[in-house]
């Protein structure tokens, strides 16, 4: 008999093993990479943009800084490049020392500079409008993708950046009719400069005034000029707030300077050489960027209708400038600019690199055409709207009718 030990029987556990931390010797987290920071990034934009426009300068491209910046604009937005865009503030001052720039050509002089040409000028506008309505019916029609709304809002000529901001009050699509009005904007900005050296003649058209660089004002005490542009569109500005005038960081500002350079209160203050060039670098680039590659998928399908429609109202409003022009007088290539439906800031933009625009004809037309959109648009919207409904609750009454004879004749 053998005895075994209790003790034998039990198993001996060894103490647990102390598992030292790794000594790191390290960091184990992935370098951080180094981001440019947001400003930085678009003021590299508006550098390149520059020297795309002293290089197309050089190869005879009209309208240089609104051409090369328009483009690079597009090839950011459709390389899908992230963190560029026009600041809000840039987009808010660019735009109040446009109207700035307009106010110093819309004046009394300047109206009565114009005049007898004005009436049928300001015709055109009105014929514009209904032919804008025309085709947003139409448009609203054949294409499934667009309703009433925002077809009208997307095809109205004038006022690109006051008509957007009028999608709420509507029911509009922001994003399609923002598509609609910049590709307007677009197609006018892109091929207005070679249209106007076309009708001017050769190259008669598109050289440029011969002002220094460095001359940002019109008149000779830089500081002064400078400073009273700041405050005519700070006070624009907030007129504009004040009395909720749609585009009113354009239009208020473009009153103000109308007014202070029409009672000869003040005289120089337009923007000029290098400023005037940096306003129409930042135009250019706002609209490029406007552009991406979701809302070109979205508007697949309505994309051929809204691009014949857009085409369409140029070259029929091309025609009209046309007409007018024989009627008046007026150079057809004045005419042209003075009533092509592209955004205001792309037509001063071409029109200020030839030195024999008429601007005083050019600003007045498309200013007032830009008061008429905004303050009919309204108006207009809601009178088809109103037409809309009647109509359709007219159709459901004679459907109603017919439905009931139908039933009696049966009977």
């Amino acid at each position: 008999m053998t005895l075994t030990s209790p003790v034998a029987d039990m198993h001996v556990q060894s103490p647990p093993e102390v598992v030292e931390p790794p000594v790191q010797t390290s960091d184990p987290s992935p370098p951080k990479r180094f981001r440019i920071p947001r400003p930085a990034r678009y003021v590299g934009v508006i550098a390149a943009a520059w020297v795309l426009a002293e290089l197309a300068a050089r190869v005879g491209v009209p309208a240089p800084s609104l051409l090369a910046a328009l483009v690079l604009g597009v090839a950011v937005r459709m390389t899908a490049v992230r963190g560029v865009a026009v600041p809000a503030d840039v987009s808010r001052w660019t735009q109040a020392f446009i109207g700035v720039m307009l106010g110093g050509y819309l004046n009394v002089d300047a109206i009565r500079a114009v005049g007898p040409a004005l009436a049928p000028f300001v015709a055109v506008s009105v014929l514009t409008i209904a032919l804008s309505l025309v085709l947003a019916w139409a448009l609203s029609r054949w294409s499934a993708g667009v309703d009433r709304p925002t077809a009208i809002l997307g095809l109205m000529a004038g006022g690109s950046s006051a008509v957007v901001t009028m999608c709420d009050d509507f029911g509009a699509r922001k994003d399609v009719v923002g598509f609609m009005q910049y590709s307007r904007v677009l197609i006018v900005s892109a091929s207005a400069p070679f249209v106007l050296v076309a009708l001017a003649g050769g190259t008669a058209g598109t050289s440029a005034p011969t002002e220094s660089l460095f001359q940002l004002v019109g008149r000779g005490d830089q500081v002064a000029g400078l400073s009273t542009a700041v405050m005519l569109a700070l006070t624009g500005m907030w007129l504009g707030r004040r009395f909720r005038i749609p585009g009113g960081g354009l239009i208020g500002p473009m009153i103000v300077a109308a007014i202070i350079g029409g009672t000869h209160l003040s005289r120089g203050f337009a923007p000029q050489g290098m400023f005037k060039e940096i306003l129409l670098v930042v135009v250019g680039l706002e609209v490029g960027l406007m552009f991406n590659r979701q809302i070109w998928r979205r508007l697949a399908r309505a994309l051929p209708a809204i691009t014949a429609s857009i085409i369409g109202m140029c070259v029929m409003v091309a025609l009209l400038a046309v007409g007018v022009a024989h009627l008046t007088g007026v150079a057809v290539a004045d005419a042209y600019l003075a009533t092509t439906p592209g955004g205001i800031n792309a037509v001063v933009a071409s029109a200020s690199s030839s030195a024999d625009s008429d601007m005083a004809l050019i600003a007045t037309v498309q200013s007032l055409r830009l008061i008429i959109v905004v303050l009919a648009l309204p108006v207009v919207v809601l009178g088809v709207d109103r037409f809309t409904r009647r109509r359709a609750r007219s159709g459901r009454h004679r459907r109603r009718r017919r439905g009931s004879e139908d039933g009696t004749d049966r009977q």
